[in-house]
């Protein structure tokens, strides 16, 4: 008995010393994937969540969208604000350095981030067809990414209004549409959110919001078609804080986007012939504005449940355009609508409603056919 209980007495010491350990650790040492807390150098970058497998899987968030376990999550100097902001890669495994490799610059919508196009679906496409998949941040969730006139030059819906390619219009019935992301780790999800990633990216089941429903999408709103990442649980801010004014932060928005892109063609063997933009909602205004003021750099565009008003004469005029939205959303009129003047005025435009979608799942819905829409539309060769 007196053995039993010595023996007993040592355990006890034991995990007592390994949980004083740990805390000493926890407490010194970074959490893995977390933001510095020094500043980068201009246009330094560093990876703060390296991909965590080689197959599909969504164990990681960034705000309430699920980032796919072969995306790779990086930060770099932001000179402008002297701050480190937040950027994603996924490079597909067919990409090869003796070999240029087509890409494609993704922008998200109102209230989402970096992470809004890498999830599983948008990298399964991207991984088929050998590209490089970039996802920025446009310095913060809500920045128009130079579209000063998405929001009226007032900076967000209720404060002068959208007047160009609005912010959703329909929306999961978790968060009003227009409404400002919820506080910080009170997006209504069950379950703790652990950050891991600069900006608040939580750990979360792989593949499914924390007591989700069996066969949720991942990325779907509670009892809804979503596509949005409502109910997995979100993170701290994302993005940059500094600037607060409307038109800074849309000039800020634009330049944290062209620099990533050009941060990425000097790090990777980009086909300069096959460089894509595409964005949702916000994101899709933006990919117009951007389409338009940068024509000559792009192969194409797509625009996902996201409407302007480019002229068919102007700089794009020569940049094939696809157009898409989800027949549950009420901007697909739009759509079409804007589709069938431009194509009037001789774009090369195309539409497509895709049945059963609403604002949020055509994020992932529409993926096949926005790359199918890419392969096709390699610029011309130069005579």
């Amino acid at each position: 008995m007196k053995y039993e209980r010595k023996t007993m007495l040592k355990i006890v010491l034991a995990l007592a010393m390994c949980v004083q350990a740990g805390l000493v650790l926890a407490q010194t040492a970074p959490a893995a994937g977390t933001a510095t807390t020094q500043p980068l150098a201009p246009g330094v970058s560093r990876v703060t969540s390296p991909p965590v497998s080689k197959t599909a899987g969504q164990s990681r968030r960034a705000g309430g969208d699920p980032v796919d376990d072969r995306a790779e999550i990086r930060e770099y100097g932001f000179k402008e604000t002297n701050e480190n902001l937040p950027y994603a890669v996924f490079v597909s495994s067919k990409v090869t350095k003796d070999k240029k490799a087509p890409m494609v610059l993704a922008l998200h919508g109102y209230s989402g981030n970096y992470g809004t196009f890498m999830r599983s679906a948008c990298v399964d496409e991207a991984e088929k067809g050998g590209y490089i998949l970039v996802g920025v941040m446009g310095y913060n969730p809500t920045a128009p990414f130079g579209n000063t006139n998405m929001f009226g030059g007032r900076g967000a819906p209720g404060r002068g209004g959208p007047t160009t390619g609005a912010a959703p219009t329909t929306a999961p019935a978790s968060r009003p549409a227009g409404a400002p992301a919820p506080a910080p780790g009170a997006a209504g999800a069950p379950g703790p959110v652990v950050p891991i990633m600069p900006g608040g990216m939580g750990a979360g089941a792989p593949g499914a919001a924390p007591g989700a429903a069996p066969g949720m999408t991942p990325g779907a709103a509670p009892g809804g078609r979503g596509g949005f990442g409502m109910g997995m649980g979100r993170g701290p801010a994302i993005g940059g804080t500094k600037e607060t004014d409307a038109a800074k932060v849309s000039e800020l928005s634009e330049k944290d986007t062209m620099t990533v892109l050009e941060m990425v063609r000097k790090e990777f063997n980009i086909d300069d012939n096959r460089i894509y933009l595409m964005g949702h909602s916000m994101g899709g205004a933006g990919a117009l504005y951007l389409g338009e003021k940068y024509a000559p750099m792009w192969a194409a565009v797509a625009v996902l449940a996201g409407f302007g008003s480019p002229d068919p004469k102007g700089k794009m005029k020569d940049t094939p355009l696809y157009l898409t939205a989800g027949s549950l959303d009420n901007l697909g009129s739009g759509g079409r609508a804007l589709a069938e003047r431009l194509k009037a005025g001789g774009m090369d435009c195309e539409w497509k409603e895709m049945p059963g979608l609403d604002h949020g799942g055509i994020i992932a819905g529409a993926m096949p056919d926005v790359f199918k829409f890419f392969n096709e539309h390699p610029k011309p060769e130069k005579k």
